[in-house]
């Protein structure tokens, strides 16, 4: 190679490189807005809390459509009062960027900061139940990109208070106004060491076709849940257990359950792809970790606990190792839709603060391999069942816990410190 070539190829290089490590400092959000449209930077936020209203009304958007950047906003603080803008407000739809540090909170303008009277809260759209059209505050919708300890704290819906007993989608009953974590739609998204706290209806962490190989690890996804019995105290006219004579679906509200007052903690939806998720923790969110619709999953060494719905459910094939969660409001695992084939292996909690009829879990599906591991300490006197409805698992049970084998049971090979009730036929049990 002449030594003009070899000039030229290493003017070429550094050219590359210089551009690859550009600094762009910025001190505003209009100006951060300019910069992450453009590639190949590292952008740095100067430290310090910013207002949302800072951006003009049709504006209020920070979308990243620039790839190959990193956006450092360490030290950033954005407030984004409830009210102030009716769609997702920070979007990355390049590639390849990095987005990480910065803290945003959604916040009402009275500084109400936790709703505990939800009658008023309800009846006050503009300023306090306010959401975004069923959006997300973060959307990712390009591909791989990394979401980096991030704060959200995610506020204002409607409406909100009541779970979901008055629907969630167009059969709602009063009208519905979401508002959500992080949306991942794009490829190879990775979300890590990020915090969602939902405070709104809605979902901490979910992925929509076409999104996947999406990985959520080192994350916490949290909510509110709020005892049944306290619908029977609102008794405004306006309040809406009042406007629906204090029913859901045609049946009384019950007075013996929790409400999770937002949606699922990790979820993923019909063609939202495969997902990993590795020591995550969700708390009282409806479902925790909620992947049995995903192409595959895989979830280690996480927690899901006191949540509404379940704390676990997977797909086909789908894996859980190492992990934990308790039953307290919902079943551990319940199996949806009887999906077959999981590798199971879990710790069951102790709760002694459940409330409801539900089981500890409800195994659906056939040819799993699951082990229940126990925690240390005394054993737990309310014995809830393990129940098997279905065919050709391989179960160990390291619990106290008692497994009912149902009529509809067969081929199971179970192994059980608990007692084993066996309505079926052609199981195995041996007692431990």
């Amino acid at each position: 190679m002449n030594i003009f070539k070899l000039t030229f190829l290493l003017i070429c290089f550094y050219g590359v490189q210089l551009c690859a490590q550009t600094t762009i400092q910025v001190s505003s959000l209009a100006a951060l807005c300019e910069a992450v449209q453009n590639s190949n930077q590292h952008i740095v936020m100067k430290p310090g809390k910013y207002d949302l209203t800072e951006l003009p009304k049709d504006k209020r958007k920070i979308i990243c459509s620039g790839s190959k950047n990193t956006i450092d906003l360490t030290g950033v603080y954005v407030n984004a009062p409830v009210g102030s803008t009716k769609q997702t407000y920070i979007v990355i739809s390049g590639n390849q960027n990095t987005f990480k540090g910065g803290t945003f909170e959604d916040t009402y303008t009275s500084g109400l900061v936790e709703v505990t009277d939800f009658s008023a809260y309800n009846q006050e759209r503009s300023t306090l139940a306010s959401g975004l059209k069923g959006q997300a505050v973060l959307d990712v919708t390009g591909d791989d990109n990394l979401v980096l300890n991030i704060k959200l704290t995610v506020r204002g819906s409607f409406p909100y208070g009541y779970g979901s007993i008055y629907g969630i989608g167009r059969d709602n009953v009063f009208g519905l106004d979401k508002r959500c974590g992080i949306l991942l739609k794009g490829k190879r998204n990775t979300i890590d060491s990020c915090e969602v706290q939902q405070r709104a209806f809605g979902h901490g962490i979910y992925m929509q076709e076409p999104a996947d190989e999406s990985v959520i690890k080192n994350t916490l996804v949290e909510g509110r849940m709020r005892p049944s019995a306290d619908l029977y105290l609102e008794t405004d006219p306006k309040d809406l257990p009042v406007r629906s004579d204090y029913k859901s679906n045609g049946k009384p509200i019950p007075k013996n359950v929790m409400y999770p007052l937002s949606e699922d903690g990790i979820r993923v939806y019909t063609h939202g792809g495969s997902v990993t998720v590795e020591n995550c923790t969700v708390k009282k969110m409806r479902g925790g970790i909620r992947a049995y619709l995903a192409s595959r999953a895989t979830v280690i060494n996480s927690i899901a606990i006191d949540c509404g719905a379940t704390n676990f459910n997977m797909p086909k094939d789908g894996k859980v190792i190492g992990s934990s969660g308790n039953f307290a409001y919902a079943p551990l695992n319940d199996f949806r839709l009887s999906k077959s084939n999981q590798d199971i292996e879990l710790t069951i909690l102790p709760s002694p603060h459940a409330v409801g009829d539900h089981n500890v879990a409800d195994i659906l599906g056939s040819n799993h391999t699951i082990v229940f591991h126990r925690t240390e300490g005394p054993v737990d006197t309310s014995l809830r069942p393990i129940v098997v409805k279905d065919s050709n698992s391989t179960i160990r049970n390291e619990t106290e816990y008692p497994i009912v084998l149902e009529a509809s049971s067969s081929g199971n090979t179970v192994v059980s410190l608990g007692k084993v009730t066996d309505h079926g036929t052609n199981n195995k049990v041996t007692q431990l």
